[in-house]
């Protein structure tokens, strides 16, 4: 074989990225290397399968897409290996990818990331963060090997497990009348400014639950950033729907509060999705088997607010 694995990943990086320059980041190596490797991959095909345009980065031909398949499947078959054989010789060893739904990052992850490490303390994590559409997208490619996230944007035919169901919650600034109030109404929220968290997905989905009682939002600000929606619902600029608050969300020291919604609202799964490629992986197995052990010891039960018309046991997937 004329190319090395390293170069491999580099096109591979180019092909997903849909640019040099992007690749380069993603690998943190220069962008004349990962130029060298594809001049060399091609050389040893004999044919162009990435074309270089200008404002466009690159674009595979079909015998790109064919051979970026095929490389695709190779490393992931490589990276399976790698764990598996460094893991004969004792505990299990080596790196696990693992995407984030960025809003759910702050809460989700420690808890997972601790039992992670102290289950399998020679496992290295790298982790990726981004919305809904683009950890799908990094999961359906390889680039991760699970992938937290909520069950909305998983096709229905790929793995997941689900970790708790998420019921809607209001945050309701603290000069607001409603705060006051142990729950809240759509109907309450419908006329007042909204902030709106505007991600791939987000926007269909919450306006979706006025929708269902033939109301509409009056969407009064969006921003694509958690953090600056939990400061604009704090300084009054309206109120925010989320599917997850931290204990910190409830206390009212922020300058809001979260409170639970009536009715029964549409409440998605949350939980680790995979590949059946990424499953054969001994390190992927035992992870997956640890988020479930977190879930079910209760580990995500300050996150979650049960609607006020189900019982607490309605709320965890796993009891």
């Amino acid at each position: 074989m004329r190319f090395t694995l390293k170069q491999l990943r580099y096109f591979d990086a180019a092909l997903r990225t849909g640019s040099i320059a992007r690749a380069a980041v993603e690998m943190n190596i220069s962008q004349s290397s990962i130029t060298a490797a594809i001049d060399m991959i091609e050389q040893t095909t004999g044919t162009e399968l990435l074309r270089r345009l200008p404002a466009r980065g690159i674009v595979p031909t079909s015998s790109g897409l064919a051979v970026g398949e095929r490389v695709q499947e190779f490393l992931e078959q490589s990276r399976i290996f790698e764990s598996d054989l460094m893991s004969l010789t004792g505990d299990l060893a080596g790196t696990l990818r693992m995407g984030c739904y960025a809003p759910t990052a702050p809460y989700v992850l420690p808890p997972i990331l601790k039992r992670i490490s102290e289950d399998y303390p020679s496992i290295s994590i790298e982790l990726k963060e981004g919305d809904m559409q683009s950890i799908a997208d990094l999961l359906s490619s390889g680039a991760i090997d699970v992938a937290l996230t909520y069950r909305r944007t998983t096709p229905e035919a790929q793995p997941f497990i689900p970790m708790f169901r998420a019921t809607p919650i209001a945050l309701i600034p603290d000069e607001s009348p409603l705060a006051q109030k142990p729950e809240v109404d759509l109907q309450d929220l419908a006329e007042l400014p909204m902030i709106l968290l505007d991600l791939p997905g987000t926007r269909a989905y919450f306006c979706s639950l006025f929708e269902a009682r033939g109301l509409r939002p009056n969407i009064a600000h969006t921003t694509k950033s958690s953090s600056v929606l939990r400061g604009l619902v704090a300084a009054n600029f309206g109120y925010a729907l989320m599917n997850i608050c931290g204990p910190n969300d409830r206390v009212g020291q922020s300058g809001y509060v979260a409170r639970p919604i009536n009715g029964d609202l549409e409440s998605p799964q949350y939980g680790v999705a995979y590949t059946p490629a990424s499953q054969k992986s001994a390190i992927v197995k035992s992870v997956l088997a640890s988020c479930r052990e977190v879930a079910e010891r209760g580990d995500f039960d300050d996150l979650l607010f049960s609607n006020p018309q189900e019982t607490a046991s309605s709320v965890h997937i796993f009891r």
